[in-house]
């Protein structure tokens, strides 16, 4: 018996349980066009438990087939459910996950159902008990799938170490899409209703694993300069930064934007981009930084590392405000050398995080797990 090899068209179908905006929708919407465009039929299962949400509305703008799942955070069947309809009503060739919930409830579904899946793990951000919990869970579900994809090192070491099969490990890192259009400076900072002088901009969700309390603490330690800062993005904590601000006497120098559509559109009204995480995966934002040549300050974490060296950006120990402050004073300081640096940045970005070559290897991957299809030998 021999395998036939075939490169007809695949059924895709993308499950998530989406946020309004964020690094993991990203990438999932950046599969999902770029696949459909090379001839693939692409479907979207988004579980939620409202009606729609940014995510879903943005998707379907692109022309992207979106299924929306109304499944309560609390229960499980409905998600289930529907997942499993839609494998079966699409002929589903390969179920790829996203995220905690859905690698831990739905994996199962496609393996009970012999669909091949895939789920790729963005990033490990548990900063709390029940957080880690469903990591753990998570993990365990993950080992389970036909195939892992580790967007970073430290992604796919811990997936090593926690016992999955090192043939169903893959290292795929993020790659950018379609940057789409990105403002000039002057522009930018119209959008974002600021003046001339400098800026650092932070874009991110507003929660622990981001540090956004690190970044409003470093502003602190640049008291004597003419400095501002934008926080663009939502989240949980934004209460409770807003009132850090205020504590820390900052508030007249920062600036909470909230979500903006489109926020990597606004990167160049920064003097510099600051990534305060705790915990990464590969950050979409820093893709973006880099490809608009913007000057990039970030902590030492996750994936980080495999995507920036000393010679392209400045890094820092995670947690540490005072140092986070160095490295943002000294790019501020040396205008000409953080520029040196961004455009060696972006020439990283054009040599290793090419967008045709991510989708090719998503693409080989979903082949390599199809069932093989025996052929007669004569």
């Amino acid at each position: 018996m021999a395998a036939e090899v075939t490169d007809t068209p695949l059924s895709i179908l993308h499950v998530l349980a989406p946020a309004d905006v964020g690094g993991l929708e990203t990438v999932v919407r950046t599969l999902a066009l770029g696949h459909s465009a090379m001839g693939h039929t692409v479907t979207i299962a988004a579980v939620l438990d409202v009606p729609s949400n940014p995510f879903v509305e943005e998707a379907r703008d692109a022309g992207l087939t979106v299924h929306v799942i109304h499944s309560p955070a609390r229960t499980f069947a409905p998600e289930r459910n529907g997942v499993r309809k839609l494998l079966s009503d699409l002929s589903v060739d390969v179920m790829h996950s996203h995220g905690y919930r859905s690698d831990i409830l739905d994996i199962g579904v496609a393996r009970a159902m012999g669909v091949p899946s895939v789920t790729t793990l963005h990033g490990f951000s548990a900063t709390d008990r029940k957080a880690r919990a469903y990591e753990w869970l998570q993990i365990r579900a993950a080992r389970r799938a036909s195939a892992i994809v580790a967007v970073s090192v430290n992604v796919a070491e811990k997936m090593l170490r926690a016992g999955a099969a090192r043939s169903r490990v893959h290292l795929i890192r993020n790659a950018l899409g379609s940057a789409g259009t990105t403002l000039d400076a002057t522009t930018a900072r119209q959008r974002l209703e600021i003046g001339p002088g400098l800026r650092i901009g932070w874009i991110g969700r507003l929660s622990s694993e981001k540090g956004p309390d690190v970044m409003l603490q470093a502003m602190t330690h640049l008291a004597d300069l003419d400095v501002g800062l934008s926080i663009v993005g939502d989240g949980p904590n934004m209460a409770a930064l807003t009132h850090l601000a205020e504590e820390l006497r900052i508030a007249p120098r920062t600036r909470f934007h909230g979500r903006m559509p489109n926020a990597g559109e606004l990167l160049r009204g920064f003097d510099v981009l600051a990534l305060s995480s705790r915990t990464e995966g590969t950050p979409m934002v820093l893709l973006e930084a880099m490809s608009c040549g913007v000057p990039i300050v970030a902590t030492s974490v996750g994936g980080v590392p495999d995507m920036l060296s000393s010679a392209e950006a400045l890094l820092v120990a995670p947690q540490d405000p005072s140092a986070l402050a160095a490295g943002l004073r000294s790019v501020l300081a040396d205008p000409d050398e953080s520029v040196r640096r961004a455009d060696r940045a972006r020439a990283r970005l054009l040599a290793q995080f090419d967008t045709d070559s991510w989708l090719r290897e998503y693409e080989s991957l979903y082949r390599s797990i199809q069932p093989v299809t025996p052929t007669t030998v004569r």
